[in-house]
């Protein structure tokens, strides 16, 4: 009981719950846990006293924990080290759900040794994080200092870190969980629409990649890139509203139809804007048809006006379209594509995004398979939440 302890006891033990507090409120406050968990481990770190920490996460369909934050010199070696549920201290205590205090390491059979020459662990607290009576992961501090090991009131402190962290976790795991079914229910949405025209089988598809490329080019950050995707796969949900007679034509568009057609972006954009989650997307729905000397549509807007996530799909959209066969036309040569989007550069197509392009196209990093690969990568960073 906190009476019984003494005064400069009782004023300890007040700023660690103090500082608890604080990072439940924190946690609480967002479901983008990057920086939030950081902040944990390091006031975990300085109320332990220990060199340096991780926060593990289970990824509960391969069995293995894998590094949610990581700190210290070592970091960059062992950011991507992942432990199958069992094995190591790391792995035991995962496997066993109950904190552990290991403070001779080379003296435990399950320690594997550091990854580097400029860190090495003598001591280790293990924590597990549960959550609703499952792990999702381990809390882990390396080192205290000024003395030889842990103690139990080291593991009793970091046991109460554990519960608002685990917590956190899980729900970022359920946050992230429903913004995958989102996209996917998006995505199929976009694909499902796309079937009405035969002649553009994986357009969308492409465009996404391809406009991923460009965006990670451009220095886009992975929300940004996120947005960009879901822009990119929506670019022609309007086309839902376009008759069968003008999508599917085997022959060039009158001036009658293409005005028809061109309705498409502001369709789609009312589609979109009915959808709350989807009002980031909006501006590369409607504007990707936009062009800089405002001879674009719907809205004739000219360079200053016309979004970034709109100028990156339009080189994206423009290039699969150049360089895919038509009834009435063969595909263009990538490079012939290429070619003319650069010749459009300041005109159609934003001088920026291009050069970005050519940056791409000429070391041969403008490639459909590396587009798909970038895919992924997005697609298993949002199953890590």
């Amino acid at each position: 009981m906190l009476k019984n302890l003494s005064p400069a006891l009782l004023e300890q033990r007040l700023a660690e719950y103090e500082t608890l507090l604080e990072v439940g409120v924190e946690l609480a406050s967002t479901l983008e846990l990057e920086r939030v968990l950081e902040l944990a481990l390091r006031k975990a770190e300085e109320v332990c006293r220990a060199e340096t920490g991780s926060i593990w996460e289970l990824d509960e369909e391969r069995q293995e924990l894998f590094f949610r934050i990581v700190r210290g010199q070592a970091a960059p070696e062992i950011r991507g080290l992942r432990v199958p549920l069992g094995e190591g201290i790391v792995g035991s205590v995962a496997h066993r759900g109950l904190p552990e205090v290991v403070n001779d390491v080379a003296a435990d059979p399950r320690w594997r040794g550091d990854t580097g020459a400029e860190f090495r662990t003598r001591a280790i607290l293990t924590v597990p994080l549960i959550a609703h009576g499952r792990v999702v992961g381990v809390l882990q501090l390396l080192n205290p200092v000024g003395k030889e090991g842990f103690s139990a009131d080291d593991e009793r402190r970091m046991t109460l870190f554990a519960g608002p962290l685990a917590h956190a976790i899980e729900n970022a795991r359920l946050y992230a969980a429903q913004k995958r079914q989102f996209v996917e229910t998006v995505t199929a949405l976009a694909e499902a629409i796309e079937k009405r025209d035969p002649y553009t089988g994986g357009h969308v598809h492409r465009v996404v990649c391809y406009s991923l490329l460009l965006g990670r080019q451009l220095g886009l950050d992975r929300e940004a890139l996120a947005r960009l995707r879901l822009s990119a796969a929506l670019h022609d949900v309007g086309k839902i509203a376009i008759p069968d007679r003008i999508l599917n034509k085997p022959a060039p568009l009158d001036e009658a139809e293409f005005s028809i057609m061109k309705q498409h972006t502001l369709d789609g954009a009312q589609i979109v804007s009915t959808i709350k989650a989807l009002h980031d997307v909006l501006p590369g729905v409607r504007s990707h048809h936009e062009r800089l000397d405002g001879r674009g549509y719907p809205d004739g807007l000219t360079d200053p006006e016309i979004p970034q996530i709109a100028r990156i799909i339009a080189v994206a959209d423009t290039f699969d379209a150049m360089t895919t066969s038509r009834p009435y036309r063969a595909g263009m040569s990538p490079s012939t594509a290429a070619a003319e989007l650069a010749r459009g550069a300041g005109s159609q197509h934003c001088p920026r995004v291009v050069r970005a392009f050519r940056e791409l196209f000429e070391t041969g990093g403008f490639d459909l398979d590396a587009g798909r690969r970038l895919l992924a990568s997005l697609s298993e960073e949002s199953n890590q939440g």
